[in-house]
């Protein structure tokens, strides 16, 4: 039986959760792997109205679960799992997402984001027809092996009269971003950092983020975006090395790591550039319902 879980079913989902997402075949990289992480991220589910994690239960246990982390700005949903106590179960799968779907009113996406090495989702989104998005990798950077680079152009800090250029540039140049506009601004000096690139004249060129977490051992370098006319021209890499900076200056972050398509060339070797290191490759695929 399928069902939304309660406070009650929280360890058991976060221990298989645990065990199957550290597992390359059966990993969803839109799932912690660390207990901890797991269970911030399925707690919330339970507080925030539309989120659910959904339960298949073999009597009071459950034997299989999926997350879906709603976005009420955009109707967006991210799917964490499914994951099983045993062998990856097609038909168990399809019936959580099935379930999702008729529970999470107002939902115009679901996104699944996994290691391409699991064959069990792949196999689900060709049942289920989905969209496949461009493979995208992960990028890890050790402080260790960082190679500083001089930054030439002035990046500052984040201060609110960028934000109404910050917010065009975004949605210019992310027209699908899973970051929302309250999203990226509201999380400023909370788990963000957000640095602005200028010209000559002192004008905003562009701007890049700095994603911050609880144990502060990894940080992501999220978001970058550089205004068109103003491409080509160094802008990116000096807000990449501030941001990588920032990092493990500032916060003294053991590794930094980021996303980049994978048929976005001209990005990866400038992230190679400065020592990041390919850590996995993701498959990215996204369902939108018929209603």
């Amino acid at each position: 039986m399928i069902r939304i879980c309660s406070t009650n079913d929280l360890p058991q989902c976060v221990e298989i959760a645990f065990a199957r997402n550290n597992e390359p075949q059966n990993n969803s990289a839109y799932c912690p792997k660390l207990r901890d992480g797991i269970h911030a991220d399925f707690a919330f589910l339970l507080d925030n109205v539309g989120s659910v994690l959904l339960g298949d239960f073999d009597g009071d246990a459950p034997v299989g679960l999926m997350g879906c982390f709603f976005n009420p700005e955009n109707g967006w949903v991210d799917c964490s799992g499914p994951f099983f106590v045993g062998a990856w179960d097609e038909a168990r799968a399809q019936a959580l997402f099935a379930h999702a779907q008729n529970t999470i009113a107002g939902a115009t996406r679901f996104n699944f984001f996994f290691d391409t090495r699991n064959a069990g989702l792949h196999e689900l989104m060709t049942t289920l027809r989905a969209h496949r998005n461009d493979n995208e990798y992960v990028l890890s950077l050790a402080q260790a092996d960082y190679k500083p680079q001089p930054i030439k152009h002035t990046v500052v800090a984040f201060e609110d009269s960028y934000k109404d250029a910050v917010l065009l540039l975004k949605n210019d140049t992310w027209a699908e971003a899973y970051l929302t506009d309250s999203e990226l601004i509201g999380s400023i000096s909370n788990d963000r950092d957000i640095f602005c690139t200028l010209d000559e004249e002192g004008a905003f060129v562009g701007y890049g983020v700095l994603k911050r977490y609880a144990d502060k051992q990894r940080m992501t370098a999220e978001v970058f975006a550089v205004a068109a006319h103003a491409r080509g021209r160094g802008y990116g890499w000096a807000l990449l090395n501030a941001v990588i900076n920032a990092a493990f200056d500032k916060y003294d972050a053991q590794s930094v790591d980021l996303v980049v398509d994978k048929l976005n060339d001209h990005a990866r070797k400038l992230y190679f550039s400065c020592g990041f290191k390919l850590n996995v490759e993701n498959a990215s695929y996204h369902i939108t319902p018929s209603h």
